[in-house]
C-alpha cells in the first residue's frame, strides 16, 4: 500500500496580502510559514517517508527544505514533480483578489467551483487541475506500490484532489475547512483495487 503524507506550502507573503498565487505567481515563506514548516518536520519525526516529491514553486520547494530539515529520518533530499504546481489562474496571477471580487467568475472560484470558467482570463479550470494532480499520485502508487511519500504542494490543488479522491463532488469542494498552511492530510492507496482513501484531513495541531 502507497501512503502519502500531504503537505500544504508554509504561510506566504501573498497569502497574508489576499494576492492570487496560483501556478503562475510566487513569493517567498512568512516567519510564520518558515516555523509552521519546521514544527511540520518535527510533528512527523515517527513517520519514515522513503522518498518526497514537491511542486516545482519555491514556496513549496522551501517548505519542504525546511521540513526535511527537521524531521528525524535520513532523508534529506526531494524531487520535483511539474504537475504538482498550484492551479493556474492565468491573468488574475500574482493580483489583488480585491479587484475581482465583483466579477461571476470569482464567485464562482469561490463559490460554485462546478461552475468556474475561466477561459477568458486564460486560467486552469478544475477538471484539468484534477486530472494532472490525479495522474501523479496514480503514476507514484504505481511505481512506488509500498512506500511512504512526502508530498508538498498547494492549497487548492490539494484540497481539490484529496476531495476527488474522497468522492466530494465538485460543487462541494469547499464545504467545509480549507486545507491550512503546513496543513498534513494522508491518503492510502490500495495496490489491487487502485482505490485512493482519505484517512486524515487538514490536521493542523503542529501549528497550535
Amino acid at each position: 500500500m502507497t501512503t502519502f503524507y500531504c503537505v500544504r506550502h508554509g504561510k506566504t507573503e501573498f497569502n497574508q496580502q489576499h494576492i492570487f498565487q496560483g501556478g503562475l505567481a510566487d513569493s517567498p515563506l512568512l516567519p510564520e510559514g518558515q516555523k509552521t514548516a519546521a514544527l511540520a518536520g518535527e510533528y512527523l519525526s515517527d513517520v519514515t517517508f522513503d522518498r518526497a516529491f514537491v511542486s516545482p514553486q519555491k514556496r513549496a520547494q522551501d517548505t519542504a527544505e525546511i521540513l526535511l530539515a527537521n524531521h528525524a529520518g535520513e532523508l534529506t533530499e526531494f524531487m520535483t514533480i511539474e504537475n504538482l504546481r498550484e492551479m493556474e489562474f492565468g491573468e488574475w496571477d500574482g493580483l489583488p483578489e480585491a479587484n475581482f471580487e465583483h466579477l461571476l467568475e470569482f464567485q464562482n472560484l469561490v463559490h460554485r467551483p462546478h461552475l468556474y470558467n475561466p477561459t477568458a482570463f486564460k486560467g486552469e479550470d478544475f477538471e484539468t487541475l484534477i486530472t494532472r494532480l490525479k495522474e501523479v499520485f496514480t503514476t507514484l502508487a504505481k511505481d512506488y506500490p509500498n512506500d511512504t511519500i512526502l508530498i508538498v504542494s498547494h492549497g487548492l490543488g490539494l484540497q481539490a484532489i484529496l476531495k476527488h479522491f474522497d468522492n466530494i463532488p465538485l460543487a462541494d469542494l469547499r464545504s467545509g475547512d480549507f486545507l491550512g498552511n503546513t496543513s498534513i492530510s494522508v491518503v492510502q492507496v490500495d495496490p489491487t483495487t487502485g482505490e485512493f482513501d482519505l484517512t486524515l484531513w487538514n490536521d493542523t495541531t503542529h501549528t497550535s
